[in-house]
């Protein structure tokens, strides 16, 4: 009897080591992922930090720098950042990235602006969303031989540009601002339609329902609709709490009313089957428009506020784009190779132009002029959403993401090493750029 308990308690006691050894073991492994992410944190701030440098010191938009250092730092090159793609750590930042440059691009966003051309703003962001994404759609269909929905869905991703891109450039040169604005407005709002249409094409690949243009279009609605309601009320309610009233209590936390307030219109409008991208976009519109609410936020709150969303614009900015750098695939872009980049060339030299004269023309009261209409042809930048969606589409396990993915990286890498770096120099050329004397009668 005794030899039997001491055999059950040595038994007790290797087991109880070996389930520690394994805790430890399995403890130490997730210590040392955080550290490796931390590292990768570190390396991409530090030399993101030294890039934007340099592309002040060159007159460069820092997200071209910030993607090229990427990809020196990647796998392929220096090996010095590693985080994949399909990571949730990735997921996560393109998700809060992208959502803090939308509402980024509704807090500059001016109903000033929105009233003197929102013609022009509502059918780019809903005819010419769908414009661009069919022709794409169908380039790729005939190029790569895919079935119609799958080209769709490629062609919904790439149908939105970049605000994280754009408001920088526009932030640093002076571009007339009627254009500058419009085009600013115009990525915010491509921002949510584009990825709108990418839920709804993405939600009709993996159902069994026939795709029709009802559906598409009552989804379409549904999301839009739930979007701007929800982003309206939280974008209401956070104004009213750090402006100047008796119940004004959350004034001294502004920063985090900022934060709170985007993480909760993203999450409150996703759990209701609504756009998360519209509605933060709407809270954003409503915070960078607190007087015409009739909200009356002090100076020192909104310094606070501009400050704040700035700094963190520009880390997000940096740690987006060099991560979306150091993730090009070589391996797919060599095997779409030419291909890929013929799809790319329609859908700038094509279907933007055809877009942007769809949408520009019927506009009479907002008087376009022949140069405004051209930089529009070539203001064309893709990145932050549709990186992120890409993301979501290669984890989703479809047949034909690897081509999906390997096509917006294309596309990205295009736009913004030539879009993107070109743009004011478009702009010089155009005669867009405004003078002093232009900016101070602007400001007045």
């Amino acid at each position: 009897m005794q030899a039997s308990l001491c055999h059950f308690w040595g038994y007790f006691r290797f087991m109880g080591i070996k389930h520690l050894l394994e805790a430890i073991h399995m403890h130490s492994e997730t210590l040392l992922l955080a550290q490796h992410y931390l590292l990768a944190l570190f390396i991409i701030f530090l030399i993101g930090t030294l890039g934007g440098k340099l592309a002040e010191k060159l007159g460069l938009p820092d997200v071209a720098i910030f993607i090229v250092l990427g990809i020196l730092l990647g796998p392929s090159v220096l090996s010095l950042v590693d985080i994949h793609a399909e990571s949730t750590m990735n997921q996560m930042i393109l998700l809060f990235g992208a959502c803090f440059i939308i509402f980024h691009g509704g807090v500059i966003t001016s109903f000033e602006i929105l009233q003197k051309v929102w013609r022009t703003i509502s059918l780019l962001s809903t005819l010419g969303v769908v414009i661009t994404a069919f022709i794409v759609a169908f380039a790729a269909m005939w190029i790569f031989n895919i079935p119609f929905l799958v080209a769709l869905l490629l062609g919904s991703i790439l149908a939105s540009t970049d605000p994280a891109a754009l408001v920088p450039i526009f932030q640093k040169f002076p571009i007339r601002r009627k254009v500058a604005q419009t085009v600013i407005t115009e990525s915010a709002f491509t921002d949510a339609t584009g990825a709108i249409m990418t839920t709804v094409v993405f939600g009709l690949l993996f159902s069994s329902k026939d795709a029709g243009v009802f559906s598409i279009g009552f989804e379409f609605i549904q999301l839009a609709l739930g979007g701007i309601i929800v982003g309206a009320i939280i974008g209401f309610v956070a104004t009213f709490l750090i402006s100047e009233n008796d119940r004004g209590l959350l004034r001294e936390f502004t920063p985090m009313v900022v934060v709170l307030a985007v993480l909760g219109s993203y999450l409150v409008a996703e759990q209701i089957h609504a756009s998360g991208f519209m509605s933060v976009f709407v809270t954003g519109l409503m915070f960078g428009n607190a007087k015409s609410l009739r909200l009356t936020v002090l100076p020192k709150e909104e310094q606070a506020a501009h400050q704040f969303i700035d700094a963190v614009s520009l880390k997000l900015r940096m740690l987006v784009f060099i991560l979306l750098g150091s993730q090009v695939d070589f391996a797919a872009l060599k095997q779409y190779g030419w291909l890929g980049l013929i799809v790319i060339a329609i859908f700038i030299f094509v279907a933007r132009p055809i877009t942007v004269l769809a949408s520009l023309l019927p506009d009479s009261k907002a008087k376009w002029t022949r140069p405004e209409v051209l930089f529009f042809f070539w203001t064309r930048e893709t990145g932050v959403i549709a990186a992120a969606l890409a993301g979501i589409v290669a984890s989703s396990g479809l047949a034909e993401g690897k081509l999906v993915s390997a096509i917006v990286f294309m596309a990205i890498l295009v736009t913004l090493l030539l879009q993107a770096s070109t743009t004011p120099f478009i702009a010089r050329k155009l005669g867009l750029l405004e003078s002093s004397s232009e900016l101070k009668k602007g400001e007045q």
